[in-house]
């Protein structure tokens, strides 16, 4: 008489070789570590979830008419961690070398973390006044803002024209404060996130 064995109890050996049982558990490593980098995306920012950061459209208003009340003396101010940072330098140099900043390169990430460390709610800012739509160009754009980078120097550091760069903050402007904006006027705001 054969008794029968509960799933947990099977002979792995006789069941399933090596290879499919090695295979098997790096399967569900892989799940697991999946899941874990998920969890980690959606709750890095202050255990905040980023959809709550991108928000409703009421915080969104808020954000705006807390941006466009601010005293015109904190506009221009940049965090001296930035100017003194290695990414700051390094956007120095490509500016002495008129060199364009490639999209895949790390000083965009060093110049980010740079930021996020002096302005926490840098990005989750950007997101919301984006409606949750925010392009790498727009993040780089308000990065180099962010660091008082000239219209000019950022010309040069992303490969386009002067008149593009003035367009593409205006556009921003649009896009982050829903109405027609100087692009002087977007740079201070963006400064303030």
């Amino acid at each position: 008489m054969r008794v029968k064995q509960a799933w947990w109890q099977i002979n792995w050996q006789t069941d399933m070789t090596e290879l499919e049982m090695m295979r098997w558990i790096l399967g569900i490593l892989i799940t697991a570590g999946a899941l874990a980098i998920t969890v980690m995306y959606f709750f890095r920012n202050d255990g905040e979830p980023i959809e709550s950061a991108v928000g409703t459209e009421d915080s969104r208003i808020k954000l705006q008419q807390a941006l466009m009340s601010s005293s015109s003396d904190d506009r221009n101010v940049i965090p001296s961690a930035i100017l003194e940072s290695e990414a700051y330098e390094a956007i120095q140099r490509n500016i002495c070398n008129c060199a364009i900043i490639k999209e895949s390169s790390q000083i965009w990430d060093e110049l980010e973390k740079t930021i996020v460390k002096c302005s926490p709610k840098f990005k989750s800012n950007l997101y919301v006044l984006g409606g949750g739509d925010l392009k790498a160009s727009d993040l780089h754009m308000a990065l180099l803002i962010k660091c008082g980078v000239s219209p000019a120097n950022i010309a040069v550091l992303v490969g386009r024209s002067k008149s593009t760069v003035t367009f593409r903050r205006k556009d921003m402007g649009k896009k982050f404060f829903d109405r027609d904006m100087d692009a002087n006027a977007v740079d201070e705001l963006i400064r303030l996130l």
